[in-house]
């Protein structure tokens, strides 16, 4: 199913879906109830963006079960929040190297994990001295515990996952108390909970703060960026004895849409078939997507599986070009491999992060910009202009003190120039429509998509 018919199929769920919301008068159904709404809309990146009024209804009912431990005299604290910590991905780290860095500058930090956190990433955030607070019990005591942490701070940042409601509606009792809270947009090409509810909205791209303009209720914007990684990673030997014969793309299989499209794959075919380069897949373990490539294609792809943070860098060093993941791009290793100085490039996605005229308008446009690179090589000096850019603007040091400013009452641009009309913000979302893509809430018994 696609078109018209799933986008008709999509209403009608959230029409079911907010009438269940709307008739619970159990809170913790209700919680649940709302996560599953928000994962609905996220993960179909649905044309809604936004949904206030859940987000109050929900607040409404379960506000005068909110349990506080008195009013605070001081508010000394700047809390940070995540739903999950990750061993992989670029939004853990964002959180932790932000935390990290204010600590360093004398801040009283503390951080809240609403959900889960890996052993790796506890011991790090434990060695950094940061106090952590991960909530646990039903979403009412999460609840609970959350405000009271939010109570003591006088600023408190939001990396949530976008069905967090919880969190949510933590935000909602801080702001009505007089505590800012600021919401960091991951969720910049679909549904969130949080945005409207919070003093500002901290921008990463381009992109997210036009599209936070044009789909959700913000107070107010501020730009903060993807902090680059620090390249002092730890001196370890290099496994790579010959260097720059090979491409290199980062990412989850969700970005590469491995289980239902073949965009990516039928990529692959071109470049280590076709073209007999050689590719490194990082975050991608299962081989069984590309299982129908050419016996030559096959030998010219290295699917590395999950590696650690400094691995990555080290590979990413090594290699003579990057490709953005895609038909889901953009993100902290697009930003690293800018500093790295590596060429880039990558299949047209939304746009609206600094750099992307590396974008390609199809799979056969970027295959002939690889075939000019080969020929011609790259362009040096783009490539340290970019790279030196990258170092002044979107530092770790940089992006902290953007957001020190903005917790200040600062409200901060975009620090590069850009073309709105060159940005396509309702790109996946049409993308979506017309996929076979369909995440259907367990709950609720319907024909598969698939079958209409």
């Amino acid at each position: 199913m696609h078109g018209p018919a799933k986008e008709q199929l999509a209403i009608k769920i959230d029409g079911v879906l907010l009438q269940a919301i709307e008739k619970s008068e159990d809170l913790n159904q209700l919680f649940n109830l709302a996560e599953h709404y928000g994962k609905f809309h996220w993960l179909n990146t649905t044309s809604r963006w936004a949904c206030p009024e859940v987000e109050r209804h929900v607040f409404h009912k379960v506000s005068s079960a909110i349990t506080t431990n008195g009013k605070t005299v001081t508010k000394g604290a700047i809390t940070h929040v995540l739903s999950e910590g990750y061993d992989v991905g670029g939004h853990t780290p964002l959180c932790v190297n932000l935390a990290k860095e204010q600590a360093q500058r004398g801040e009283h930090v503390q951080l809240a994990i609403t959900r889960n956190v890996t052993p790796n990433v506890a011991s790090d955030i434990k060695q950094s001295g940061i106090a952590t607070h991960i909530c646990s019990g039903s979403h009412l005591e999460k609840l609970n515990s959350l405000t009271n942490l939010f109570l003591q701070s006088k600023a408190v940042v939001l990396h949530i996952h976008p069905d967090d409601i919880v969190a949510c509606c933590a935000a909602i009792f801080a702001e009505r108390e007089g505590i800012p809270c600021l919401f960091v947009n991951h969720a910049d090409i679909h549904f969130s909970y949080g945005p409207s509810q919070c003093s500002t909205v901290l921008e990463i791209s381009a992109g997210s703060w036009l599209s936070t303009q044009a789909f959700r209720h913000p107070k107010s914007q501020s730009f903060l960026g993807i902090p680059c990684t620090d390249l002092n990673v730890s001196n370890e030997p290099t496994e790579d004895k010959v260097t720059g014969n090979y491409f290199i793309t980062v990412g989850g299989a969700h970005k590469y849409h491995l289980d239902n499209s073949t965009i990516f794959v039928d990529f692959v075919e071109e470049l280590c078939g076709k073209l007999d380069e050689k590719l490194k897949i990082i975050g991608v373990g299962n081989a069984t997507p590309f299982s129908k490539l050419s016996d030559k294609a096959k030998r010219n792809l290295e699917i590395l599986g999950t590696q650690t943070r400094d691995a990555t860098i080290r590979q990413m060093r090594n290699a003579k070009a990057y490709i953005d993941s895609f038909p889901e791009g953009g993100g902290t290793s697009v930003t690293n491999a800018m500093l790295l100085c590596l060429p880039i490039f990558g299949c047209k996605a939304k746009g609206g992060m600094f750099g992307d005229d590396y974008l390609s308008a199809s799979t056969t446009e970027l295959i002939d910009r690889i075939q000019h690179f080969r020929k011609d090589g790259p362009n040096i000096k783009k490539l340290q202009e970019r790279a030196e850019f990258i170092r002044k603007t979107f530092s770790l040091k940089t992006c902290a003190d953007r957001l020190e400013s903005t917790i200040a009452g600062g409200r901060l641009q975009v620090p590069f120039d850009f073309q709105a009309d060159e940005i396509d913000l309702t790109f996946y979302q049409k993308q979506w429509l017309s996929s076979e893509r369909f995440y259907v809430p367990p709950f609720i018994k319907i024909n598969s998509p698939k079958q209409q």
